[in-house]
């Protein structure tokens, strides 16, 4: 990132008592790992599979974040993982889920998936069965203790619950009735309209990636369009403004969590 760019978020972000001034990072959407298996499109904003930079590799715990379009009547076959918390986010389409442990479900726009693979591990598949493309953010997030257990959920709030605030889908404590996860993180998701703003305080300790599925949006001086992420830590409150219709991931993470792997 260029250093005017810096100087100028730096400028429009509070920083935390504890710091000169915040730490950022921003991933531009077309400077991501792309990969095309003809079926599905994968844009990797960390080092992923035989995607390999050495400067991106995990930001706290969050460790894959992979964009996927899957084509109609196409996925992934079943697989393994474990050791892993796996978030899936569906921004359109329906993906359909099926794992070793009996569950089948389909995930749909606005509605979040979350599994802990468990130290023993699980096998799934992910597909679209369905005649339009799917698209969806799926992220893996490195636990923050050895030996969990496996555990699924999905949740989903309607456009009107999530239009115009960053609604939690996802935490360690399960608090608000999110997701309950082996991760200390904070996982939201927000629809915001054309002159929208919110505020995200960050604890000390902590710090902020936010993903623009779609749309425009400024965080201090730093334009984002879709695709676009931004990480922030040291900094004690954020403010995002929205210039278009847009969609937001945002995940509060411990910048302190032991990784177990890396």
């Amino acid at each position: 990132m260029a250093e005017m760019e810096r100087r100028n978020i730096e400028s429009d972000l509070t920083a935390s008592r504890t710091a000169a001034a915040p730490t950022i990072r921003v991933r531009r959407s077309d400077e991501r790992g792309y990969e095309d298996f003809g079926w599905a499109d994968n844009r990797m904003t960390f080092s992923f599979a035989e995607y390999e930079d050495p400067a991106w590799h995990n930001f706290g715990p969050l460790r894959v974040m992979v964009e996927n379009y899957i084509q109609p009547h196409s996925g992934f076959p079943p697989h393994q993982h474990r050791d892993v918390e796996i978030v899936t986010y569906v921004s359109s389409g329906i993906l359909t889920h099926a794992d070793s442990f009996g569950h089948r479900a389909g995930i749909t726009p606005g509605e979040m998936q979350h599994i802990s693979a468990g130290s023993r591990g699980m096998i799934h598949s992910e597909e679209n069965l369905h005649d339009e493309v799917e698209h969806n953010y799926q992220m893996w997030l490195i636990p923050n203790r050895a030996g969990t257990q496996f555990a699924y959920h999905q949740l989903k709030f309607a456009p009107e619950e999530r239009q115009g605030r960053l609604r939690l889908y996802a935490s360690q404590d399960g608090r608000d009735g999110s997701m309950p996860m082996n991760t200390d993180a904070l996982i939201y998701s927000g629809l915001f309209a054309p002159g929208d703003s919110v505020n995200h305080e960050i604890e000390r300790g902590r710090g902020v990636w936010i993903q623009l599925v779609r749309g425009s949006a400024r965080v201090g001086s730093t334009a984002l369009a879709s695709g676009d992420g931004i990480g922030i830590a040291d900094a004690s409150r954020i403010n995002i403004e929205f210039h278009g219709e847009s969609e937001v991931l945002l995940f509060d993470v411990s910048m302190n969590q032991h990784l177990l792997w890396k």
